[in-house]
């Protein structure tokens, strides 16, 4: 179970360095965890601090080869995670101007080639919500009264992000080709992770869609699960420049799901 961040604690405990020791076991897969515990020699140094001794070459090497990085997505598979490495073939579901029903249109993505059946606009919307996605011209209508917009499928595509997989490095070619594409995400830490991670692959293109009017305030009734999770959400919207969202997580102390915008 490849994870990168095993590397710096085991070359702290290589060089005799002081680690915490609980966030390091942690990280570890349970089997190899429960030997470091049985085998390794510790020191407390306070406050989770502590020098780690491990004599024993074969745990060691059970150790570094956590800090190798899958080359592909079976390897991933044989170290216990087939998540570390992304897929090589992508898809995407689509509704656009030339589809005909309720079934959506499929793009294919795989080595840098698209593979789709319809000719894109310049203008994107991405939704992380399946009730959303369905109920697109529903969608549509509330999204313009919402953030005083002017979608239809005359000039925007609308895509389901499918949580991560949008993110597919594999899907960068096809959703580069726009010219603005708009996110509308859960008002929440996932959400904001996921428009992360789309800033990372198209820059500015990509836009957060954040409330521009006190016409959404009622739906942030979702209670973060922790502190930590709303003070990691605080932080998020104000790195990514949300200065609005962070105004309304300061105010509400609550989340707002997508959903919310049907029954606006």
């Amino acid at each position: 179970m490849y994870d990168k961040r095993i590397g710096k604690y085991l070359q702290n405990i290589e060089q005799s360095k002081a680690i915490d020791y609980s966030k390091f076991l942690a990280l570890l897969p349970e089997k190899i965890s429960e030997e470091v515990k049985d085998k390794a020699t510790i020191n407390f140094l306070g406050k989770g601090s502590v020098i780690v001794r491990i004599s024993c070459e074969q745990l060691l090497e059970k150790l570094r080869s956590l800090t190798i990085e899958p080359s592909s997505r079976i390897d991933a598979t044989l170290q216990g995670d087939s998540h570390k490495v992304n897929t090589s073939t992508s898809y995407l579901l689509a509704y656009h101007q030339s589809t005909l029903d309720v079934h959506p249109d499929t793009i294919i993505s795989c080595n840098g080639e698209t593979h789709l059946r319809f000719q894109p606009k310049k203008r994107l919307v991405i939704i992380e919500n399946a009730e959303l996605f369905f109920a697109r011209e529903t969608l549509f209508s509330q999204m313009n009264k919402a953030f005083s917009l002017s979608l239809s499928f005359e000039n925007t595509d609308l895509i389901f992000g499918a949580g991560n997989q949008i993110s597919n490095k594999q899907n960068y070619t096809f959703i580069n080709q726009y010219e603005s594409i708009l996110c509308f995400f859960d008002y929440d830490f996932g959400g904001l992770k996921i428009y992360k991670a789309m800033r990372n692959m198209v820059g500015n293109k990509a836009k957060f869609l954040e409330p521009n009017s006190d016409n959404l305030n009622e739906f942030f009734i979702k209670k973060p699960k922790n502190h930590e999770q709303y003070a990691k959400s605080l932080e998020a919207a104000n790195n990514l420049g949300l200065s609005k969202l962070y105004s309304l997580f300061e105010a509400k102390k609550s989340f707002m799901e997508q959903e919310a915008l049907l029954a606006l």
